[in-house]
């Protein structure tokens, strides 16, 4: 195995998988979770398990959660089961929770969500660094992989072997996921185990990643009328750049929570760090099920800013160059009184 894990965290690896395997076996019904606001690492991963363990055990009822779908078609993506903004997440007749492209439970849960108080074993199947200790009925299988869908592949592999019928559907699935995770390749995060298994996955089925490309940098027209009030607020200061939408703005505009999110997805990833002489930065925007909750994603340029440190200064977390937090505030400037104040003491001048 190309990860060199100490020997202690690797045999722990090990019963987690083992214990996961005798927990999958047992279950008669396995609920399907990733993060808040899911990306295409998180779909990927859990359609992944969905789809694996289908087939390996049909007579199992399986049930996939998310409150929206992906922004480009997915194989088995009309599998999910969408929770309706006024529906919550609650423990229902699960033996199992998988939860793929987190670490723990608050970066998955809505106020109204009471999931975490299910009597179920819970497995969190993910790839990001995490310093939060395992509860009694928590389990975490984690080998710092590229990402979740790399993860949860590996993993099903591992434990079912030849069970495990690696068709058009998951060979799709595990390319996707892979190629959006590590920004197809560019990213540290991507190893010779990474190409292994993409190699592998497509020599059964092999997508067009110039189409995949171009459908997910798509974003909705209804998303320019955000964009356009975002950059109003472009803010660059030496090498780093910030921009917010606030509250009075959404409201005054009438934008709708799927706008905004797309544009917030947009900015972060393809605008805040490609500004000439800009190689990090932060982006701010309401979160709509907390009226006293804001998201704030930073990216960074390779070489530049490590923003996990940020992040984790502001009770976050995530990547060197790509991290996250949540910041309750009241309003807008609150936010951004509080992050400037982070990167001010752990920045260096």
């Amino acid at each position: 195995m190309y990860y060199i894990l100490h020997s202690w965290y690797y045999q722990a690896m090990q019963k987690e998988e083992r214990l996961l395997k005798k927990e999958i076996q047992k279950a008669k019904n396995i609920l399907i979770l990733s993060h808040k606001g899911p990306d295409l690492d998180a779909f990927c991963s859990m359609m992944i398990v969905e789809r694996g363990l289908s087939e390996i055990f049909p007579n199992k009822n399986i049930v996939v959660k998310a409150r929206q779908y992906p922004n480009i078609k997915l194989p088995n993506m009309k599998r999910i089961q969408i929770v309706k903004e006024d529906e919550k997440i609650e423990p229902e007749n699960e033996d199992l929770i998988i939860v793929t492209d987190a670490g723990e439970w608050r970066l998955c849960l809505e106020n109204e969500d009471t999931i975490e108080n299910t009597l179920a074993p819970v497995f969190f199947i993910d790839h990001h660094k995490t310093d939060i200790p395992p509860s009694p009925n928590t389990h975490t299988v984690n080998e710092m992989r590229s990402s979740a869908t790399e993860q949860a592949y590996a993993t099903l592999k591992k434990l079912f072997g030849k069970k495990l019928k690696v068709d058009k559907d998951i060979a799709t699935l595990v390319q996707y996921g892979i190629l959006s995770d590590t920004g197809r390749f560019m990213f540290d995060l991507t190893t010779p185990d990474t190409l292994r298994i993409f190699a592998e996955v497509m020599e059964i089925y092999r997508v067009d990643i110039e189409e995949f490309e171009y459908k997910s940098k798509k974003f909705p027209r209804e998303a320019n009328g955000v964009i356009i009030e975002y950059l109003k607020t472009l803010t660059i200061v030496g090498d780093a750049s910030y921009m917010y939408i606030s509250k009075e703005i959404i409201q005054e505009k009438g934008f709708q929570k799927q706008e905004v999110n797309e544009a917030f997805a947009f900015l972060k990833d393809k605008y805040l760090r490609y500004i000439q002489g800009v190689h990090w930065g932060f982006i701010v925007k309401p979160m709509f099920s907390d009226d006293e909750k804001w998201s704030v994603s930073f990216r960074s340029t390779k070489g530049y800013q490590d923003v996990e440190v940020i992040a984790k200064k502001l009770n976050g977390g995530g990547h060197k160059y790509s991290a996250a937090t949540k910041i309750p505030a009241s309003n807008v400037q609150e936010v951004l009184d509080c992050v400037l104040t982070a990167i001010n003491e752990v920045v260096p001048s």
